[in-house]
């Protein structure tokens, strides 16, 4: 979650003493006990070591996040107080931004948390419905610090109840180690289960009567789970969370919005028609979701990478779709053709880095369609020169190992490029379409491994080539064009 613009049209004394107050405020652990009450909380918190609180005068909360603009306009009737438990006058400077006279040891306040009205925010924000809802941290409480801690404890309506992979302590507190990475689901009716996938725990939440069971959600999770394991070759969190949830309104057939935040994946979808349709839509939904896990929630980088681990998300959801028998190898092809189409009718193409930089202000399509195309490109191209014994797993795999959480903080674009660059042969994507803006030539990278490119009304076709020789034919089975024939063979 990147943290918000200030506002920059204070008098220079103000913002100077507010850009002092954050330089002296280090990692801060906070109590809060939030109410429930309709689709409002009251939330009541303060320091928990009282040197934490010299030299802290701003109140501030989160303005925006993933396009969703105007959040610190849901917060009102705040208090401050000192230690002595006295009030403390300060001024409102914009919505959600207050400057108090003194530092401050306490506060209190009411968030409104209406389900918003755009549905895109409804996976990424806190709102609260009639029997479910989605509280957020990293967007209710006040930013305080860099990294904030703590202590979380919700009063409840009668029989809602609370999920949260967080540590619970004897006094009915969650211990949150990093309120930005935090989410609690809250309501009632929903069912919840812990399934062990290797030495990591997954805990499913499912809200809503799905024509998927339950069992089926449970096992679709944990198998792709198990998958990219493998993959990465080992996993950064012993417990994440997944929950599946229905929006809290009416919106069309197949409209789904989710997000991965630390160790918490949510997903809120609508029915599809056909019990088929919505088994595959949750496939979809949970592979692109739990790659997450992994990139970028489990590598420590900075920064806007965006391209890399959303396009590469998308590439290797289809990849492993293929690997796992749940699309065939021409949904595969009709997927990057599509892509491939978005890209060559951008009208104003920037390149991958500046797009990540503006992914919330209208570059978001080309972040991950071009990805994608970049990550088909790399793998095909890697097969090409190592004659099928290198590919993008094996990429995936180094840069996942090098930067775990547990590594030294670096740039995610630097830390990813140096990894491609050590590659000779990517050097031409790297120029052309990572940090150039070049339209996508893969017509001769294309005939190596047997598959041609039509373009028919600006539409792009991918298709494999009636006559393939014995190299395109090895290259094309690395890709998993023959997968659903192993598959096949070995059920039998």
């Amino acid at each position: 979650m990147s943290k918000p613009l200030k506002p920059i049209y204070y008098a220079a004394f103000v913002f100077a003493l507010i850009l002092q107050t954050f330089s002296n405020a280090a990692a801060q652990t906070v109590e809060a006990k939030i109410k429930i009450t309709d689709s409002n909380v009251f939330v009541k918190g303060k320091f928990i070591d009282a040197t934490n609180a010299k030299n802290v005068t701003n109140f501030s909360f989160l303005k925006s996040y993933a396009g969703n603009e105007n959040l610190g306009a849901r917060i009102s009737e705040v208090s401050l107080f000192d230690q002595n438990g006295q009030a403390i006058n300060y001024k409102k400077l914009a919505d959600g931004e207050f400057l108090a006279e003194n530092d401050f040891r306490a506060w209190s306040y009411k968030a409104d948390l209406t389900v918003p009205k755009n549905v895109s925010a409804l996976a990424h924000v806190s709102w609260l419905a009639e029997e479910q809802g989605i509280l957020m941290p990293g967007d209710l409480l006040p930013e305080l610090a860099e990294k904030t801690s703590a202590k979380i404890m919700f009063e409840l309506p009668k029989d809602w109840r609370v999920a949260g992979i967080e540590k619970k302590s004897s006094t009915e507190f969650f211990e949150v180690s990093d309120v930005e990475k935090a989410i609690f689901y809250v309501g009632k009716n929903w069912r919840e289960k812990e399934i062990a996938v290797g030495t990591a725990k997954l805990n499913l939440i499912i809200s809503g009567e799905w024509q998927v069971s339950d069992d089926e959600a449970f096992q679709t999770a944990s198998g792709i789970f198990a998958f990219y394991e493998k993959l990465f070759g080992g996993r950064a969190f012993e417990k994440a969370q997944i929950f599946l949830g229905k929006f809290p309104r009416e919106v069309k057939t197949g409209r789904w919005e989710a997000e991965t935040r630390g160790a918490n994946i949510t997903i809120f979808s609508s029915e599809m028609n056909f019990k088929t349709q919505s088994l595959q839509r949750l496939h979809e939904q949970l592979r692109h979701e739990i790659f997450h896990l992994w990139f970028p929630n489990g590598v420590n980088l900075a920064g806007n990478y965006d391209w890399f681990y959303e396009g590469f998300a998308l590439y290797a959801s289809l990849k492993t779709a293929v690997a796992m028998n749940q699309i065939r190898f021409e949904d595969f092809l009709d997927t990057l053709g599509r892509a491939h189409s978005i890209d060559t009718l951008q009208s104003q193409r920037v390149s991958l880095i500046d797009a990540s930089k503006n992914r919330w202000n209208g570059a978001n399509t080309q972040v991950y369609a071009r990805g994608m195309l970049v990550a088909f490109l790399i793998d095909i191209v890697l097969l090409q020169k190592s004659k099928g014994k290198d590919a993008l797993p094996e990429i995936l795999r180094e840069i996942y190992q090098k930067h775990k959480l547990s590594a030294q903080r670096q740039d995610g674009n630097s830390a990813i490029l140096n990894v491609f660059q050590s590659r000779r042969e990517l050097q031409t994507i790297i120029e052309k379409y990572i940090n150039g803006t070049e339209n996508i030539g893969w017509q001769t990278d294309l005939d190596v491994i047997g598959i041609e490119s039509a373009t028919d009304n600006f539409a792009t076709k991918l298709s494999v080539k009636s006559k393939l020789n014995g190299r395109q034919k090895d290259l094309l089975d690395k890709l998993g064009y023959n997968n659903w024939r192993k598959n096949s063979e070995s059920s039998k």
